[in-house]
Parts: C-alpha cells; sequence; structure tokens
C-alpha cells in the first residue's frame, strides 16, 4: 500500500476556516498592519493548528522576492567561519530574512559558480567570501548576476564589479597591533605563527599575507627587530601544536607568539604546555578572531576581535538595500576590530 505525505496547508484553507479573505491572511503571514488583533490573532493561531508554512517560490512569484540570502563561504568546519555563519543567521532574522549556507570547500570552481549565480539564481542576493579565485576573476566580472556583497580578503577595491559592495577588515593593522602589544610588553623575540604555502595565500590580498605584512610592519616600526616566520600545514588546532614544536626546536629564543588565527593559537598553547613552557611567563601567545572558546583556553588567550555580529550587520543593510533597488556604485565599509587581552600575554618579569 503506498503512503502519501498530507498536502501542506495553504493560505485558503486557514481562509475557509476562519471565513476570512486570503488578502487577510496573506497581511497577516507577510506582518502586514492593517488587521485587527483580534483577526490577526484568530489567523495566527490558525497557522499553528494547521501548521501553515509559507512557500518560497510562491512568494517569489508574488513579491518578486523570496527573503532568502545565500552566505557562501570557504568552510563549514573551521571555527571562524561558523561563528561567522551563525553570526549571519542572527542578523538575518532581525530583518526577516532566512539565510541559506553554501560551503565552497570544492575548490575554484564551486567559487565560480557562486558569480555565476550557480547555474541558477538561489535567493535575492548573495554574500560570498572569496578564497581560491584569482583576484583578476573579479576585475573582469562586470557586473555581478545578484546583489552582491564581498567579504573576506581576494579582492581588489579599484576593481569591485556592479551590482556589489566589499565589508573588509583591516587584516594587517589587526597583526601590527597584536605585534605591538607583545612588543610593548617587553617581547623582543616575537615570531609569526601561521604562513602558508599555498597560491591562494600568495595573492595581495590574501588574509595570511596581509596578517604577515602587518607582523613585519610592527617589527620594522619598533626599530627593525629581525623577524621569525613560522610555516604551518592548516590554519587549525593540529596545526598549531605542530608548528609551535618546530618554532622552538629551531629558535629557542623567541618569547612572543602572534598566530594567524585562534585555531592556531589554541593549538600553540597546547604545544607550548606539551614542552613544559610557561605561558606568559616564558612565552606570550596572541591569537586573532576571539572565537567562543577564546576565554577558556589555558591561559585564557589574547587575541584581536573582528566583532563578527557587526561584520554581520554591515554587510547585510547593504544588502538588503541593493535587493530593495539601489543600484549605485560599490561601496567599500571597514569593519571596525579591537584587542582583547587576557592571560595568554602579559609583561616580560
Amino acid at each position: 500500500m503506498t503512503a502519501f505525505r498530507p498536502r501542506n496547508a495553504t493560505m485558503r484553507d486557514i481562509a475557509e476556516r476562519l471565513g476570512v479573505s486570503i488578502k487577510t491572511v496573506s497581511n497577516v503571514v507577510n506582518d502586514r498592519p492593517n488587521v485587527g488583533p483580534r483577526t490577526r490573532d484568530l489567523v495566527q493561531e490558525a497557522i499553528r493548528e494547521l501548521n501553515y508554512r509559507p512557500q518560497v517560490g510562491a512568494q517569489q512569484m508574488r513579491t518578486g522576492t523570496s527573503g532568502l540570502i545565500t552566505l557562501a563561504i570557504p568552510s563549514l568546519a573551521g571555527t571562524y567561519f561558523s561563528e561567522l555563519a551563525q553570526a549571519f543567521a542572527d542578523e538575518a532574522q532581525h530583518r526577516r530574512r532566512s539565510i541559506m549556507l553554501h560551503s565552497t570547500a570544492a575548490g575554484r570552481e564551486e567559487e565560480l559558480s557562486v558569480l555565476s549565480g550557480f547555474t541558477r539564481v538561489l535567493g535575492d542576493g548573495v554574500v560570498f567570501n572569496p578564497l581560491q579565485i584569482g583576484e583578476d576573476v573579479l576585475a573582469h566580472l562586470g557586473r555581478t548576476i545578484q546583489p552582491t556583497v564581498l567579504i573576506g580578503e581576494h579582492v581588489e577595491e579599484a576593481d569591485l564589479p556592479a551590482g556589489s559592495d566589499y565589508v573588509r577588515t583591516d587584516n594587517q593593522g589587526a597583526a601590527h597591533d597584536a605585534t605591538a602589544h607583545l612588543l610593548g610588553q617587553g617581547r623582543r623575540h616575537v615570531a609569526y605563527l601561521g604562513a602558508l604555502g599555498s597560491s591562494e595565500a600568495q595573492q595581495a590580498h590574501s588574509t595570511s599575507r596581509l596578517r604577515l605584512d602587518g607582523y613585519r610592519r610592527a617589527l620594522e616600526a619598533a626599530g627593525g627587530i629581525p623577524s621569525v616566520i613560522q610555516v604551518v600545514r592548516g590554519w587549525n588546532q593540529e596545526g598549531g601544536i605542530e608548528a609551535v614544536r618546530d618554532l622552538l626546536r629551531e629558535h629557542p629564543e623567541v618569547d612572543g607568539i602572534v598566530c594567524g588565527n585562534d585555531d592556531l593559537a589554541r593549538g600553540a598553547l597546547l604545544g607550548l604546555h606539551g614542552l613544559g613552557i610557561d605561558v606568559p611567563g616564558q612565552v606570550s601567545v596572541i591569537g586573532h578572531d576571539n572565537i567562543l572558546e577564546a576565554p577558556f583556553t589555558s591561559p585564557p588567550l589574547t587575541t584581536i576581535d573582528p566583532d563578527k555580529s557587526n561584520l554581520a550587520a554591515t554587510v547585510l543593510d547593504l544588502l538588503i538595500e541593493r535587493i530593495d533597488g539601489y543600484d549605485g556604485p560599490p561601496r567599500v565599509v571597514e569593519a571596525p576590530y579591537r584587542l582583547v587581552e587576557r592571560g595568554s600575554t602579559a609583561p616580560r618579569s
């Protein structure tokens, strides 16, 4: 015997049940003001009882928008990107929108598919963090298929395509401040743990390169202190554990470490503990991203906070303006950051 799934309730079902017009039900579903409070309560109660769910396709045909925004990011596995996705989901909810997550971890072709509209356009607009496409791809794009806000790096501001905006963080400035923080506490053998050998990391506007450049600038500003740069296999905790052991074996004089991100810093703390090195007594450690675990490492991690909620709010405000009809030239907005000092850094005794 074949089982059939029950038909989804419609606005007509609700209207017939209550003896009101479909327009009245639509006004309640779309939170329009021209419905009396008693009627609104009755419609909302019927929506719950019948488990009515608006159909995105029908909404898009009726209003021209779906209320959906695509967030295309390099990975859903990394701590920073998972927290960033949650920040976008929270901020979108405040704006009565929903986020569709799209991972581009499959590689360059997947990122290109985002720029081409995923073969078919998904949602009303896209937030896109490119990683593997060359910066020249955006420069030659001309115009995006749908309203787009770019985040992350790998973007040349002068070459932004029409139909897009860019919200950036000053990764170079943040890494400079992180390094200067250690130097200001009397650390004189400060290493950078986080250099990457991949081709994407060598692009002029890659996150890895910008943070490394910020570290170097701080050393130069402090009188040309020699740099010590440690390559890592990946920006993750395992990479940090392995790299800090290599670093201290080659450079036992190191008394401060600037890490490319907090996952590397967490690994560095574990690796230093395994080597019997006191943090921050012998070596101070600073990260970047202020992930949720940062206050709970041992010791609590000093880090750069890029304010993910502020970033998401700024991005969505720009994107919704474009969805609603703005078609001006590309805008570039710099999101703020701050240094959060905790127990993993201290003045040299």
